[in-house]
């Protein structure tokens, strides 16, 4: 899929497999799926779409149907807008939606989709701001940069912003996803980061509003109360449109639900939030500390099946917190580490050992993708396909996970990838770089090896159009 003519075809043939226009209730994406609201599950010709050049896998959900293309998913998304498919990320859809076929959904798969569709979007500022963070580190380690300079801080602050304003980001997609207006959720979270408030706070001063108390909580870089605070907002503008004559909405609606969420937000929606983050927070201190090396074992090992399910951007609020509370995480990304080596090592191994050009070519690509944090080639291309390299990766990624919780591996920066090998240096030093190092050889070399072993020849089962499809890159 090199031009705009082919992305346009493949639109048009996903949209006609998944029932046609008149099925589809909205359409939005994520860093590799297409996922679409239908009205009618049962009107998807599901083998039909799996063989279409240009789609890696589907993966139907009790949410959304999702149509894996790769990491080329925003050229084909834009294609099927362009067919008449109502955008759900501009909340197009809140007046379509009328899917009397769907089937009803458990409050679990709600929250799941809803923290999906509130988190995912942030990703690639969370990876900047991480990357910019690599840079500070190397730059005071190898003594590049002073950290009393003014470029280091005008860095440091440029890596902060996208954490401190992390509240404004979610408020942004929040919006979109409960549906409310998005001007009015940014100020109700911006409230929650005004100067003004955030040096009330830092003075240590009693605050209240009309007489009730406003606890001294600091919002930057949280997460739970502004996705709490746009979720009630959501109520709130409802009602107050109900009440409201027509002839004053236009005033007196904002007016109304930025008086009534803003001090709600600030007196009880805020401290409940801070307090569950902080729950969440110790909940992850427990986990990595009494259990750290079963946990991020278990993880690792899991996580090929956690990603099928396209649960993996629900452990995003979990990193996100650990690093809003500490700068650290030793639990998810680590894990996320280790089973994407994991899977680059296997693939690399198949890749070897086939004779087939086809096959070599397919798994050396996705094995590459899988070491820069891009894995879903490999898991549907190469080593689901073929089972024992999948076997191998999920061995060789508890193994390594277990290693990393033994020896407290932590990251200082946000990454899954081979990359990550630039977040181990910080507080604890030379001993976490090693460490660290040592955990990613271990993840692409134990499923390597595995794999050898384990994997008889693979027999050349992949069309020349899955050839095109599944050597292309694709993002988790």
């Amino acid at each position: 899929m090199t031009s705009k003519d082919n992305y346009n075809e493949l639109a048009q043939q996903i949209i006609e497999n998944i029932g046609g226009k008149e099925n589809v209730i909205s359409a939005v994406h994520c860093a590799t799926r297409l996922r679409f609201h239908l009205k009618d599950d049962t009107k998807v010709k599901e083998q039909m779409l799996k063989e279409l050049s240009g789609v890696v896998d589907i993966n139907p959900t009790p949410t959304q149907f999702q149509v894996i293309i790769g990491s080329h998913v925003d050229k084909v998304f834009k294609e099927v807008i362009a067919q008449g498919i109502i955008n759900g990320d501009n909340g197009d859809a809140e007046n379509n939606d009328t899917s009397s076929g769907t089937q009803e959904t458990g409050i679990f798969n709600k929250i799941v989709d809803t923290i999906t569709a509130c988190m995912t979007p942030m990703i690639p500022a969370l990876t900047a701001a991480g990357m910019i963070k690599v840079i500070l580190s190397l730059s005071t380690t190898f003594h590049w940069l002073s950290n009393e300079s003014s470029t280091y801080r005008v860095l440091d602050f440029i890596g902060d912003s996208a954490f401190y304003f992390m509240p404004i980001l979610l408020a942004v997609f929040a919006s979109r996803k409960f549906k409310v207006n998005t001007s009015l959720a940014v100020i109700v979270v911006g409230i929650l980061l005004h100067p003004n408030f955030t040096t009330w706070v830092a003075s240590g001063h009693p605050i209240s509003f009309l007489g009730m108390p406003i606890q001294g909580v600091g919002y930057a870089a949280s997460v739970i109360p502004a996705l709490l605070t746009i979720w009630i907002m959501s109520y709130i503008e409802r009602g107050v449109d109900k009440i409201t004559p027509n002839s004053l909405k236009i005033i007196l609606n904002p007016t109304l639900v930025l008086l009534i969420t803003a001090p709600l937000a600030l007196i009880v929606i805020g401290p409940l939030g801070n307090y569950a983050g902080m729950g969440l927070a110790w909940v992850i201190n427990l986990l990595e500390g009494k259990l750290g090396f079963i946990m991020v074992a278990l993880l690792a090992a899991a996580m090929p099946f956690i990603v099928m399910t396209g649960m993996h951007h629900a452990l995003t609020p979990i990193f996100v917190a650990s690093f809003a509370a500490t700068g650290t995480e030793s639990l998810i990304l680590v894990a996320q580490v280790c089973a994407n080596l994991a899977q680059g090592g296997a693939s690399l191994a198949v890749a070897l050992k086939s004779k087939d050009k086809s096959v070599k070519s397919i798994a050396t690509a996705a094995g590459i993708s899988a070491i820069m944090g891009i894995t879903e080639p490999a898991l549907y291309g190469v080593t689901m396909k073929y089972k024992k390299p999948l076997i191998a990766a999920v061995i060789g990624a508890g193994i390594s996970g277990c290693f990393a919780g033994i020896m407290h591996v932590t990251l200082y920066v946000p990454q899954n990838s081979v990359m990550a090998i630039l977040g181990f240096s910080g507080d604890k030093g030379v001993a976490n770089v090693i460490a660290g190092v040592l955990m990613m050889v271990m993840s692409l070399v134990i499923p390597f090896i595995l794999t050898l072993f384990l994997q008889k020849e693979p027999k050349n089962t992949v069309s020349s159009k899955e050839v095109e499809t599944k050597g292309t890159a694709s993002a988790i």
